[in-house]
């Protein structure tokens, strides 16, 4: 028997007094539990923040771009969503794999989701965007629409 390994009970002897007989394989069960349960959460957490994608704001005189790296999408698996002041960029991308073996038909379809909402400081208008998509870069094209502050006195 290998001396740097321990076995269970000599290793509860060393750490607990004789006279305590106690079991903790369910107490460390549950532990593992929990551990698990936050690991997978993380790791789904971590996912949903971790599905965007690059994207920026350009702000010139009379346009403001909004510029985001969509590589390896078409045009059919991109969806734009004006929402107020809001611009949601979805992306879908279906992928099928056949592969035909000796014995049988191997079909496999993956879907993958990614989406992104960027904010502007102003109500976008619906109708004078423009969007296009070369070469993996997806722009949109926005009127610059001037804020002027709005000052309003406080009534005696």
């Amino acid at each position: 028997m290998d001396p740097d390994k321990h076995d269970s009970r000599s290793y509860k002897k060393k750490v607990f007094p004789e006279n305590w007989n106690i079991d903790f394989a369910p107490f460390q069960e549950f532990v593992d539990r929990m551990d698990n349960l936050f690991s997978r959460s993380f790791k789904s957490f971590q996912g949903q923040i971790l599905n965007d994608f690059p994207a920026e704001i350009i702000e010139e005189k009379n346009h403001v771009y909004v510029k985001a790296e969509v590589p390896g999408y078409r045009r059919q698996d991109i969806q734009i969503e004006i929402i107020g002041n809001q611009i949601k960029i979805i992306l879908n991308k279906d992928e099928s794999l056949s592969v035909q073996t000796e014995k049988e038909n191997v079909n496999k379809k993956s879907t993958e989701r990614k989406e992104r909402i960027i904010t502007l400081p102003f109500n976008i208008p619906k109708k004078s965007i423009t969007a296009t998509l070369e070469n993996g870069i997806l722009i949109i094209k926005i009127p610059n629409q001037s804020i002027s502050p709005h000052i309003i006195d406080i009534e005696d």
